[in-house]
């Protein structure tokens, strides 16, 4: 039974042409909306290179906003750039929230040059100090990304970071391993000690929130590689851009871009469309909002179907006031209500909106007037007609 499922899954078509290239792990080319980032740390680390000197970086930021995709890109650039002009110099991704134990650590380091190294019998210092052998005895020169390190601070302290800054000390030799530290604000540099607080303040890269028509480009340029080609509806795009932007959070809108596309294929859909979008959504982060919706005025219920219906039958992201206005209407009649004036639904509309039921956006150019457009981002629209359907039948009108 179960291996007919599998076959039958293996022969569907689907909209993607790589879902891999969606995941959190895949780092792609190109970095969109980070190049003057990407260049502020090329100034950082020009000294490096010419000057084999080692240097000190922080980079932080909110959740998705690219910090560590644009710390790996720049290591896994920075090596061919380095030995293009005659530096031996590796990089090494460490994540502190997995290895979390300057052990952990340091035997990361040291099994980057020596992979058949046993993982037990000495401890940290004797790590570090075969690691910086090794680097003086072959002229070598190592950039260290380590990955939430305030989580790591707090958790185990900050001896490791204060040795790693020291690492060449004692021997008189050149420190040859640049840090760059990866963490959501720079408050965890109270927890160090002034002289290694100072090697990190010098040099703090912060990564804005990404905007919404920024998230737009990434999405875009994501779906390239991703999905075939005139699978993605344009619409879809908008509202995932949108919701993500709440949180300028890359990686969420492309969670949201992968289960949407999911969502496509399940459904045997030639086109990833905004209810995949809105469903995903719900799958991530459920938001009925029955309480909610259920403590509506009977009106706004009223609007709120038609706004629903309205979406549900476009297949589109967004509809117009307008033309919610005319569904609402029949909405009425149907429910044997009189129609509110104009002035009141947008009464209602700015209510709801405030609830976090509906998003409202300037209509854009070309059209007059205050018309605006209308999103439900959070909900599948079939859900949410349905549960109104539910609430008006059952007398829940207020």
């Amino acid at each position: 039974m179960f291996g007919e499922i599998f076959e039958e899954e293996l022969g569907r078509e689907s909209v993607f042409r790589d879902a891999s290239k969606l995941l959190p792990d895949y780092v792609p080319r190109v970095l969109v909306h980070r190049d003057d980032e990407f260049r502020h740390l090329t100034r950082v680390f020009k000294s490096v290179i010419e000057n084999r000197a080692s240097q000190r970086v922080l980079i932080t930021g909110s959740v998705g906003v690219g910090k560590t995709a644009l710390a790996r890109r720049f290591g896994e650039e920075l090596e061919p750039a380095a030995k293009g002009r005659g530096l031996d110099l590796s990089y090494l991704h460490v994540n502190c929230r997995k290895d979390r134990t300057p052990y952990a650590v340091l035997m990361k380091l040291v099994q980057h040059y020596n992979p058949s190294w046993p993982a037990r019998g000495l401890g940290p210092e004797k790590l570090l100090d075969m690691v910086v052998d090794y680097l003086n005895k072959h002229d070598a020169y190592l950039t260290l990304i380590l990955d939430e390190l305030d989580y790591f601070v707090q958790l185990s302290g900050a001896d490791l970071l204060y040795s790693l800054t020291r690492a060449a000390e004692e021997s008189g030799a050149p420190n040859r391993i640049s840090i760059m530290a990866i963490a959501r604000d720079k408050g965890f540099l109270r927890l160090l000690d002034a002289a290694t607080q100072s090697t990190f303040m010098h040099n703090v890269l912060t990564l804005d929130r990404y905007t919404a028509p920024q998230l737009v480009d990434i999405l875009n340029h994501r779906i390239r590689e991703a999905f075939k080609t005139g699978t993605v509806d344009e619409d879809t795009v908008a509202l995932i851009a949108d919701i993500a932007s709440r949180w300028g959070d890359a990686r969420l809108a492309l969670e949201l871009l992968w289960r949407a596309g999911l969502n496509a294929d399940g459904k045997g859909a030639d086109t990833v469309m905004p209810e995949h979008a809105r469903q995903a959504k719900a799958e991530v982060y459920p938001e009925l909002k029955r309480e909610v919706i259920r403590d509506l005025q009977l009106h706004e219920k009223l609007f709120l179907l038609a706004v629903a219906r309205k979406l549900k039958v476009s297949k589109r992201a967004y509809a117009l006031t307008g033309e919610v206005e005319k569904s609402y209407r029949v909405v009425c009649e149907e429910y044997d209500e009189e129609p509110r004036k104009h002035t009141q639904l947008w009464e209602y509309l700015n209510r709801m909106e405030g609830l976090g039921v509906v998003d409202l956006q300037p209509s854009g150019k070309g059209r007059r007037g205050k018309s605006q457009r209308i999103s439900v981002p959070d909900i599948p629209v079939a859900t949410l007609e349905k549960e109104l359907e539910r609430l008006l039948k059952a007398g829940n009108k207020r």
